[in-house]
């Protein structure tokens, strides 16, 4: 009876165990967006998610209160811990348009280099929000509470314990409470910006953990990587020669010509079926279907196989969640021998992080969406727009150039009426909704064949060397269960094949240069072999990875999933050496890199998005008509006076015209200074390019 009347005696206080989460959970998520207007529109819209951020922080209170016993000394241990992450969250999401992610501290301890960050980050307005939820909730501790401790028996922190230990399950495994199929809770893989930004900075942390466990190899030590560096031997150098090497992913190619029960009016692509017949070509075994294109680039670029990912490697996208240092990349390979190294995508330069991306790779320069002119075809930018910006790339700089080039135009979905008109035919026994996709799908993997050629035709008149491999990432997406596959009885039911008959893709190697009888034709290959194959053919020196990679190649050309290793002859002894060189790559002490001596120089220091910041150069002005003149500008630039956005339009070339008289903002009063920018946003608003202010004259 004592022990009931104590209890319900300190009942205020124990209220404060379920009241304190929620309000030290608003300010994390507060931090994490950085306004109150964010913060707001969250809760508004995702109350739910809300709900699922405070069970976080709640399951993590009453486990401190488990381990520690005391209420006050585990919620400021909570806030120790938590507000800092919150407030770094925010200063990078605002600095580079990316939360922090638990791989962030894991992996890679960077808390140092985001100080810069949280200085421009922590203005007068967030310090003092933090500053007063801490007095307040000192106040209420020592003022309000402070004779009302609470002393918790065993029974009741083991009773916590229990709850936070089932609620932690929950949240992180969906199980026993499966609080995102109650709450229809889900994430969004190729851009896990949107994931936090619904489902919150607290719980989507939580569901991000899962990345983190990532096996080490056995055996794996320094001495291991030393070793096996001992073991590969180097290939120099074929000559004085260094050709240009173009790498060009076909979005979403395959050819459909395979499928025997439709017929096609006309050869959808013609040139590289004439090319396949004597330029180095064959079949990629792609690690993705229908989409995930940056996992493939991801191989094709470092020489990383996604087979080494555990059980579930399709969940997985290194590039958002393990790229977080400088990785060796054919970009970088090439820098160190004096190439410029342009990674070219005619998307969001923030999708699959790729502007972080492309620098942890090594690039110079990325020259995204927002730097494209508007060229279409369908919804997406067109190939050929690729192509130029891949030759404007060449012909600019003066000694030898490495390219990466993305193409969009056939980018998923394929209903028809995604272009303007589709020119190929399709017939056979297939119902009008198949037909119809497979038409647009023609229609797309037309215009990146005609690319492809137009390619080839340009470097053909070109006497610089020039080395050029084209492949397709994944299948296309023919809608859900392989509809259009089935209807076109290309896959067959319980089909033994399925896998090898959804994931071989074309690739192509062509040249201006090497001899014909150099040529191999009709190869099979994993996408993580062709950076090396392709360097043995270009002549150039590679790295010790991709000596090895070029090696275990001659002897297991393909690599498929894990379950198919017995069928393809392959023992886990075979590509142990090639798991520990990619551990230590990605998560361990990169040994390798250090042995090499070039550990802390991957990264370029000037690397650039797109061509640099905008600058202005001149202004006319003719009474309110504004004409703002400089370079670079693109469609994508907005003039701002005084810090207000001014409507405005591109000429295609140098210059901005602005109507002063923009109805959403004020006649300008020429009694006083103005000042005129020009900046540069990606499609979330994100700042990614701005000029030096620019005095506006007087009318």
């Amino acid at each position: 009876m004592t022990t009931l009347l104590q209890w319900l005696k300190q009942l205020p206080s124990r209220m404060m165990i379920v009241i304190l989460p929620f309000f030290l959970m608003i300010m994390v998520e507060y931090l994490d967006r950085g306004s109150y207007e964010e913060l707001h529109k969250w809760v508004t819209n995702h109350p739910l998610s809300m709900v699922l951020a405070y069970f976080v922080v709640g399951t993590l209170y009453l486990f401190l209160i488990a381990i520690t016993g005391k209420s006050r000394l585990s919620f400021w241990l909570l806030c120790a811990a938590l507000l800092p992450l919150g407030a770094i969250s925010g200063s990078k999401l605002k600095a580079i348009g990316a939360p922090y992610y638990p791989w962030d501290l894991y992996f890679n301890n960077q808390i140092v280099a985001y100080v810069p960050f949280l200085k421009g980050y922590l203005n007068l307005r967030i310090l003092g929000v933090v500053a007063l939820f801490l007095v307040l909730l000192a106040l209420l501790f020592h003022l309000a509470l402070r004779r009302q401790h609470i002393r918790f028996t065993w029974i009741e922190r083991s009773v916590y314990a229990v709850v936070a230990i089932v609620m932690a399950t929950s949240l992180y495994m969906d199980k026993p409470i499966p609080f995102m199929n109650i709450y229809g809770i889900y994430t969004v893989p190729w851009d896990q910006t949107i994931t936090y930004d619904e489902n919150g900075y607290l719980y989507s942390s939580v569901q991000m953990l899962g990345f983190l466990n990532v096996a080490k190899p056995d055996g794996y030590s320094k001495k291991a990587i030393e070793s096996i560096l001992a073991k590969i031997p180097e290939k120099p150098a074929a000559g004085d020669k260094k050709p240009n090497i173009i790498v060009m992913l076909g979005e979403s190619f395959w050819d459909p010509t395979l499928m025997k029960n439709v017929t096609f009016s006309r050869d959808p692509i013609p040139n590289l079926h004439q090319l396949q017949k004597t330029y180095t070509s064959g079949w990629m075994m792609s690690p993705q279907f229908g989409g995930s294109t940056a996992n493939v680039e991801f191989e094709v670029l470092s020489g990383n196989s996604m087979r080494f990912f555990g059980k579930s490697p399709d969940k997985i996208l290194p590039y958002i969640q393990y790229m977080n240092h400088g990785v060796d990349s054919l970009a970088s390979i090439m820098t160190r021998q004096g190439y410029t190294a342009t990674s070219i995508n005619p998307f969001f330069s923030y999708f699959f992080d790729s502007r972080k991306v492309y620098m942890d790779f090594g690039f110079s320069r990325f020259i995204s969406s927002e730097y494209f002119p508007n060229d279409f075809e369908g919804p997406n930018y067109a190939d050929r727009a690729v192509v130029k910006k891949i030759i404007e790339e060449t012909e600019k700089s003066a000694g030898p150039d490495f390219i990466f080039a993305n193409t969009m135009e056939n980018h998923h979905p394929y209903k028809p009426g995604k272009f303007t008109k589709n020119t190929i035919e399709v017939t056979g026994d297939i119902s009008s909704e198949s037909k119809g996709i497979l038409e647009t799908y023609a229609q797309g993997i037309s215009g990146t064949d005609k690319a492809l050629q137009s390619l080839v035709d340009y470097y053909s008149r070109k006497s610089e060397p020039t080395i050029l491999l084209f492949f397709g990432d994944h299948f296309p997406f023919f809608e859900d269960d392989y509809k259009v596959y089935r209807d076109a009885k290309y896959v067959l039911p319980n089909d033994p094949d399925l896998y090898t008959k959804t994931h071989y893709t074309p690739f192509l190697i062509w040249n201006n240069f090497l001899p014909a009888d150099q040529e191999q034709l009709n190869l099979k290959m994993s996408p993580s072999f062709l950076g090396p194959k392709l360097l043995h053919m270009a002549g150039v020196k590679g790295s010790y990875y991709t000596d090895y990679l070029y090696n275990l190649s001659q002897k297991i050309p393909v690599i498929p999933p894990n379950d198919m290793w017995e069928k393809y002859n392959i023992k886990a002894s075979d590509l142990s050496d090639y798991m520990k060189l990619q551990y230590d790559n990605l998560f361990g002490g990169r040994y390798g890199y250090e042995a090499k001596g070039f550990k802390d120089t991957i990264v370029q220091p000037g690397y650039v998005l797109g061509y640099g910041d905008p600058v202005i150069t001149k202004l006319n002005r003719s009474g309110n008509k504004l004409q703002v003149v400089g370079k670079p500008f693109y469609s994508s630039c907005n003039v701002y006076i005084d810090d207000k956005l001014f409507k405005s339009n591109f000429d295609g070339e140098d210059s901005l015209y602005v109507d002063l008289t923009d109805k959403e903002n004020p006649i300008l009063d020429n009694d006083k200074p103005h000042q005129v920018e020009v900046r540069v946003y990606d499609d979330k608003k994100m700042k990614i390019g701005q000029s030096p202010l620019y005095p506006l004259p007087q009318s």
